[in-house]
């Protein structure tokens, strides 16, 4: 291997670079055959149809129950709401409430691994859908109208995990001045906790290029599906206008806003934070190094993942969807050859493991 100092031109380095981009990008734009559905239990099941697409501005909340996922106005909801989670009483959803948020572009699957790793470990789990494509600022009010709802139903407190760019939804509720005003409340409901996986801080190059991701999205929703109506394609696209893409470049006016306010001190804040290059492969390199870590995940830089303030910083090799989902790619060829599933990727024991240091579960 060619060493810094000594001539040599670094091309296995550079090469490995090279590599680590291409596969992350395959990663990033693969799973069309899997991800449409729930993988739970070694099990599919479906039941919110497209992969959780959402129309309405204001986003839905949706349940997991160890099965599947199911909607708040859905029938299997009124029932747990009538009759508790055991089926032997009331206490549903009870009073915490582990709320997954999920990030731009983004088909359903991102939370197949890790929502059965809360509900096993006994959170109650939902997700917040919501049109992916609309403003950051929109979505946020959606998510601030949706926690304030959980409160109506009994719940006070949510702990929100939330990936890619659905940190930056959160970070906007709890801390713009319309909402959460950093007082570590949204919609009247204690924060307990807030976990960014993969989260763009300080925006991402890939915001330009999210056409490609646009596709991928409406492809594997369209999958999802069960008429397989190519007219569905074109519905798909009603998911916002496009604004979230442009929140998401670089030093746009919404980031700059974002960054410029305080988070709440009461809300403890853990950054997971992914790079597709191992940094001993690259440590003491200089400008090769410098590019891995520009790199990132493949999509979000190490520096961008790591919220300016933040104290709890954990960084592992990932990329921006295996920081927390098993990559579909491998998980295909796993179920066809009959292997069992893989090991829950790193990010879930980090979750887990920041979930449990505050009061357990009741």
């Amino acid at each position: 291997m060619n060493r810094k100092g000594d001539g040599g031109s670094h091309v296995d380095e550079l090469m490995g670079l090279v590599i680590g981009f291409a596969g992350a990008v395959c990663v990033w734009l693969g799973g069309i055959a899997v991800g449409a559905g729930e993988l739970v239990g070694g099990n599919w099941r479906g039941g919110d149809g497209l992969g959780g697409w959402v129309e309405h501005p204001d986003g839905v909340v949706r349940w997991f129950d160890g099965r599947g996922w199911y909607g708040s106005e859905s029938e299997m909801f009124s029932w747990y709401a009538e009759n508790g989670s055991d089926g032997e009483g009331a206490g549903f959803p009870g009073d915490r409430v582990v709320l997954l948020v999920h990030g731009l572009d983004e088909p359903g699957g991102i939370w197949d691994d890790v929502a059965p790793a809360l509900f096993e470990s006994g959170y109650r789990v939902a997700r917040f859908d919501y049109p992916n494509d609309q403003s950051v600022v929109r979505s946020a009010e959606g998510l601030e109208d949706s926690i304030g709802w959980l409160g109506e139903q009994g719940v006070e407190r949510v702990d929100l995990v939330a990936h890619s760019m659905g940190g930056l939804v959160s970070r906007e509720a709890l801390t713009s001045p319309a909402m959460g005003d950093s007082s570590g409340m949204i919609g009247g409901v204690d924060i307990g906790r807030l976990i960014l996986v993969g989260t763009p801080n300080e925006g991402s190059a890939w915001a330009k290029l999210r056409g490609v991701a646009e596709v991928r999205e409406r492809v594997q929703r369209w999958v999802a599906s069960d008429e397989l109506d190519v007219g569905l394609l074109g519905k798909l696209a009603e998911d916002g206008d496009g604004q979230a893409g442009t929140d998401l470049q670089p030093g746009s006016e919404f980031l700059t806003k974002l960054n410029s306010r305080t988070m709440p001190k009461s809300v403890p804040v853990t950054c997971i934070v992914g790079r597709v290059i191992a940094p001993v492969q690259t440590k003491g390199l200089g400008a090769v190094d410098e590019a891995a870590n520009a790199l990132g995940d493949g999509v979000v830089s190490v520096e961008s993942a790591s919220l300016d303030g933040c104290d709890d910083v954990v960084l592992f090799v990932a990329n921006h969807r295996s920081l927390i989902r098993t990559v579909e790619v491998e998980e295909a060829w796993r179920m066809m050859v009959g292997f069992e599933r893989a090991e829950n990727p790193m990010g879930i024991w980090i979750i887990l493991d920041r979930l449990g240091w505050d009061p357990e579960p009741e």
